[in-house]
């Protein structure tokens, strides 16, 4: 227990070191910020930021050149997004019906775990029913009747087989 809240916290201070130097990089380098959550719409599908290919290397000039125009990120996201479609996008935007791609994932974990809730309540359910069949456990008991039944059809079955 000890060691997973150990490692819980390693990961939340790694996480947070890796944000606060993001965010740094971003407000050292905009042209980063913005690239750095585009897609390359060539073949590659690469990160913009990270795009080595003509078209990459094209667009991070044209948002260097923008930014130095002195145009905002989302008049620069618009200008791209209208030249090449929201496919150079990182993450849809939650409008329309591309709201089913944020809002479905999470509908179909609740329902998955609803049934498998409702799945192993009954289970259980039967298995207490099953253990609670003759509490008193005395002869006599439809559980007893039941195996005295089992009993003598099966061995009237091995007497069938042996003849």
């Amino acid at each position: 227990m000890r060691a997973l809240a150990l490692f819980l916290a390693f990961l939340s201070v790694a996480a947070g070191a890796a944000w606060a130097v993001e965010s740094a990089a971003g407000r050292k380098d905009p042209a980063r910020a913005i690239t750095s959550q585009l897609i390359c719409p060539c073949s590659c599908g690469e990160i913009l930021s990270g795009c080595i290919c003509e078209t990459g290397v094209a667009m991070n000039a044209y948002v260097a050149k923008e930014l130095k125009a002195g145009k905002t990120k989302e008049v620069i996201e618009a200008s791209l997004v209208t030249k090449y479609g929201e496919v150079i996008l990182g993450a849809p935007k939650a409008k329309g019906f591309n709201l089913l791609v944020w809002v479905l994932p999470f509908l179909a974990t609740a329902i998955g775990l609803s049934t498998a809730w409702v799945i192993l309540r009954r289970w259980v359910r039967r298995k207490d029913e099953l253990v609670a069949v003759d509490p008193a456990g005395g002869p006599g008991s439809s559980a007893e009747a039941d195996l005295t039944v089992l009993r003598a059809r099966a061995e009237a079955e091995l007497r069938r087989l042996q003849e």
